[in-house]
């Protein structure tokens, strides 16, 4: 069955609002999850305690705000210097656009701080050739269960006990990096948190202790990784600062041994005891629909409005096929019935026109003549006059603006009784022309 184009717009839009107000629904209801993380919640796996800290502590100025759209926007920011963009378990990785930006970023002086284990910090710990081993971490020295970890953090000379909770090995790549790095600066790679000596990555996730496993030397695995840039004057770039547990800054961790006061030193470590925080919320689980599509909606449009090449062809492309559909849609539309008039109006008007009586057309024709005559010489004294009055001024008028006149024209204002209906036509002519 032939379908036509219209029929197939229709099928189009039919296809979009089903769905969006029903299939992205339903696969949300299906793989939906409790959301978790958030600087703004208070259940006991959100960061809200942190977020809180940050803004009611006396001994700091911290302006806390949160990216709800994409990490796109930190290409925004005035003044990254006194700025850190605190990440706690990214559910989505990061696009090459949105590290692009990261790397912009801390280039003119920003910071990071992500807290990451099982999840996607990886797209991100690419760019200090760093990654995290996505294996169960064992440690002789647990507590409780083989999940708490106890270990100490070094911050500003300062030694802080914290307790950890499932972390992961953070291992060094070496020159392993993905590049989105201008060139002449250098990295200061330093270890603040390391696990016992007696600690094993279960290799073969087979939730055994085996040979296979891999045993830590007498330093253990690094669990906390500071990176400094410098540029190539030695001018301090950005800090990132990696932690590989993102159940640290939860709540139910908070009051566990000094684990809130190790993260006020982190942060304060990194840009002072003032500045910008923001925590990124983008990478969370929403609890509706409604703010899902909505954090889409803002995120898809910081991504088009990025600057690279490949966003500039997106755009283009979009461009055109908003103008193809324009014109298609056009072309369907049916072509307009020809209005025909019972006079052209680029033509002079018929005699009919001024009345059946030859003195009517005159003094219609007298009409048209004054109102040229004002409108070309901008003859104001003209304004607010009646046509007699007008007649009256007439020949002081012509005689000042030095208007010079047809004869049929001096014929129409002086010697009406020699005007015939064929004479009227021509002097209607010829006033249409001038």
């Amino acid at each position: 069955m032939k379908i036509s184009s219209r029929s197939g717009i229709i099928i189009l839009f039919a296809t979009v609002t089903v769905c969006t107000l029903v299939l992205f629904p339903l696969l949300q209801y299906v793989a939906e999850r409790d959301p978790q993380l958030s600087a703004y919640d208070d259940d006991w796996n959100d960061i809200s305690n942190f977020r809180k800290s940050l803004e009611e502590d006396l001994d700091s100025n911290y302006n806390v705000s949160a990216v709800l759209s994409n990490p796109g926007v930190l290409d925004e920011i005035s003044n990254p210097s006194s700025t850190l963009f605190v990440i706690v378990g990214t559910e989505s990785p990061y696009s090459s656009f949105e590290l692009e930006i990261l790397a912009k970023y801390m280039e003119n002086g920003g910071s990071i701080l992500v807290f990451g284990d099982f999840d996607y910090s990886d797209t991100i710990a690419q760019l200090f050739a760093i990654e995290f081993v996505k294996h169960r971490l064992w440690d002789q020295n647990y507590r409780d269960n083989l999940s708490l970890i106890p270990t100490t953090a070094i911050v500003d000379g300062e030694s802080y006990n914290i307790l950890l909770n499932e972390p992961v090995a953070i291992r060094d790549l070496g020159s392993q990096y993905v590049n989105f790095w201008s060139q002449g600066f250098e990295w200061n790679k330093k270890v603040f948190i390391s696990t016992s000596k007696n600690s094993w990555i279960d290799t073969d996730d087979d939730g055994l202790i085996t040979p296979e496993d891999e045993v830590s030397g007498p330093q253990g695995f690094t669990v906390g990784m500071r990176c400094e840039m410098k540029s190539a004057e030695g001018v301090q770039l950005g800090t990132a600062v990696f932690v590989s547990d993102s159940s640290l800054p939860i709540n139910m961790m908070w009051n566990e041994d000094r684990n809130a006061d190790f993260l006020l030193g982190l942060v304060e470590s990194i840009i002072g005891p003032e500045g910008d925080i923001l925590f990124d919320e983008s990478r969370h689980t929403q609890e509706s629909f409604g703010a899902s599509l909505f954090q889409s909606a803002l995120g898809f449009y910081f991504f088009l409005a990025g600057d690279t090449l490949f966003i500039q062809v997106i755009r283009l492309n979009v461009l055109v096929s908003v103008i193809i559909l324009t014109m298609g849609l056009s072309m369907r539309q049916a072509e307009p019935k020809r209005w025909y008039h019972i006079f052209d109006i680029r033509k002079p008007r018929p005699l009919r026109s001024y009345g059946h009586s030859l003195d009517k057309g005159i003094l219609a024709l007298q009409d048209v003549f004054l109102e040229k005559l004002r409108l070309k010489y901008q003859i104001y004294e003209f304004d607010d006059k009646s046509r007699n009055d007008r007649m009256a001024m007439l020949p002081n008028v012509l005689n000042r603006y030095n208007v010079a006149l047809d004869e049929d024209i001096k014929m129409l204002l002086g010697n009406k009784q020699e005007i015939r209906p064929d004479v009227l036509r021509g002097i209607a002519k010829k006033l249409s022309a001038w």
